[in-house]
């Protein structure tokens, strides 16, 4: 097993010493055949990258957004920045489904807040920024990969070390609230050395996803991981791992994929979707580990897909999980493995009004099955906090703080935000909820309403924002609601909305204009839209929409199925 460096520049530089022509990083295409980079053509194509940044004065220290679509050239224009010491940061590229001047207006107040050097993307968001982006002493360059890449190579990296930001990873939601987690070396590679050493991964694994780069999973756990120990990772498009996600399984088969990460959801998806004929030929015996995250964790969506997937060669006890945000550089709880992921049988209507987590036989009409997320990682430990940030008992449910040799430096150029979920004491308030039995977390929910779906973070404002753009709908007084879906092993999201009329026209026009706008401006599908009176909202003391209880009151006046977390 490779020997951890100090730095991501050092391990690129010791794979493409060690192993030049071992593969490093493999693209799976719809329209194409796969483009595969050994470690040595990893490093040149770095190296042209980052002769191209430093002749447009790019320098250490320098911030470098990378807003490319799925290719071969996502982590040669990324690592090109590190080679100077620059910050490099991605951003997701531009697709059909992507509201063009909402896009640009919120990568505009990035821009305004971030400050960075120098944007590398295509022809189109080049051009377009050029128009649109604020003028002034901050306002960045705007390259296309061909003018970057036409300097010749750098000469030696910029020396950096552990201690020095590697990446800033932004949060999923609206790009202009996004906040920029900023990550050194040694967080980074602590965190790597800290799954691997859980679930015993070597360089004779290799990683398969299709969660992108701009995620932190797809960037720190598949590409970051398979550099430092100088293995390799096969990335294939979300987009057409939607459309098809059957190839994942095949490429799998076909590549002798060791480790696949990919959220909950997908479980579900793949399991429903996939057809017997699809699967013809295909063997998943070589899966070892098929981990879940990034979103909450469901026994049944395991159990699902164990089920209908085992007559192909997959083994249930390669299921594994791990829990942790980019603020700890993703990952630092983890289960499975040697260690079998605990499921724990408790009372829901105890959870939720006690904030408890009661055993309960299994067969109890009460019980709601559990998965721990885990154990933390060497390096790490975990309390459970009340609101004023005291630890709690075992089985109560408390905000989760964190503390680990992979937590960041902080928010990048907010340092208000960082006070606010950082202590003294280097605990990170992570804003999920959850109990813990013995060494093992549960994660009950989020201490916010952020709603998960897929995987990604939407805040339920953003959604609001645009259902009040609606003439006929009360601005400031909508609730966006995210309701856990067992079926699609996911959250979906349900809106209340007051109206200034109870017309059944005018009413399915505001539906009809939030489902359409909400798909085009945040990519996310509203799966129900409830019409309430003119002031039936309750409001907490300070004005704001109390999403989660109106809600609750809907439930228990019977107008709409289901449970919030």
């Amino acid at each position: 097993m490779s020997p951890m460096r100090d730095t991501l520049i050092e391990c690129l530089l010791a794979q493409a010493h060690e192993r030049p022509q071992a593969l490093y990083a493999r693209y799976l295409f719809a329209d194409r055949e796969p483009v595969e980079m050994d470690f040595a053509a990893m490093l040149e194509r770095t190296r042209r990258f980052a002769a191209g940044y430093a002749a447009h004065g790019v320098v250490k220290g320098s911030m470098v957004l990378v807003i490319l679509e799925h290719h071969e050239d996502l982590m040669p224009a990324f690592l090109g920045a590190t080679w100077l010491g620059a910050i490099p940061a991605f951003l997701p590229y531009p697709n059909p489904k992507t509201h063009p001047e909402r896009f640009f207006e919120s990568l505009s107040q990035m821009i305004g807040t971030s400050r960075p050097r120098l944007i590398v993307s295509r022809t189109p968001v080049c051009e377009t920024l050029e128009q649109t982006a604020p003028a002034g002493e901050h306002r960045p360059l705007f390259l296309t990969v061909e003018e970057v890449t036409a300097s010749g190579l750098s000469a030696a990296p910029e020396p950096h070390g552990p201690e020095d930001v590697a990446l800033i990873q932004y949060s999923s939601g609206s790009t202009g609230a996004q906040k920029g987690a900023a990550l050194s070396h040694r967080a980074i590679l602590r965190e790597i050395a800290g799954v691997g050493e859980f679930f015993d991964i070597t360089e004779r694994d290799t990683f398969m996803t299709w969660v992108p780069l701009y995620h932190d999973w797809g960037l720190v756990c598949v590409a970051l991981h398979a550099l430092a120990i100088g293995t390799s990772y096969t990335l294939m498009s979300p987009i057409d791992w939607v459309l098809r996600p059957a190839l994942a399984l095949a490429a799998a088969h076909r590549y002798r994929t060791t480790i696949f990460y990919q959220p909950n959801f997908a479980f579900n998806f793949m399991t429903l979707r996939i057809k017997d004929q699809a699967m013809e030929g295909v063997d998943l015996s070589a899966i070892r580990l098929m981990c879940n995250g990034a979103e909450p964790c469901f026994h049944d969506s395991h159990q699902m897909f164990a089920d209908r997937f085992q007559r192909w060669g997959f083994r249930p006890e390669s299921l594994g999980i791990v829990y942790g945000m980019a603020e700890v550089t993703n990952s630092v709880i983890a289960a499975g493995h040697r260690e079998p992921i605990q499921m724990d049988v408790i009372d829901r209507f105890v959870l939720q009004s006690e904030l408890r987590a009661q055993p309960l036989p299994e067969d109890h009409p009460n019980a709601q099955r559990m998965l721990g997320v885990g154990r933390a990682l060497t390096g790490t430990e975990f309390k459970l906090v009340d609101d004023q940030r005291q630890e709690i008992p075992e089985r109560h449910v408390g905000e989760v703080a964190i503390r680990s040799r992979a937590v960041f430096h902080g928010y990048y150029h907010n340092p208000q935000a960082t006070d606010a979920c950082l202590d003294a004491d280097g605990w990170y308030f992570s804003g999920d909820m959850g109990y813990r039995v013995g060494n093992i977390l549960y994660i009950t929910g989020r201490k916010s309403d952020m709603i998960i779906v897929g995987g990604v973070n939407i805040y339920p404002q953003d959604i609001e924002a645009i259902v009040g753009e609606h003439p006929m709908a009360v601005a400031g007084r909508i609730a966006a609601v995210g309701v856990d879906d067992a079926e699609a092993g996911t959250q979906k999201i349900v809106l209340l909305v007051e109206s200034r009329s109870q017309d059944p026209k005018v009413l399915a026009e505001i539906a009809d204009f939030a489902r359409a706008t909400v798909a085009q401006r945040l990519n996310v599908i509203v799966s129900q839209v409830v019409h309430v009176p003119e002031r039936w909202l309750h409001k907490t003391s300070s004005g704001k929409i109390a999403r989660i209880p109106n809600y609750k009151r809907l439930v228990e006046e019977g107008l709409v199925p289901g449970s919030v977390r």
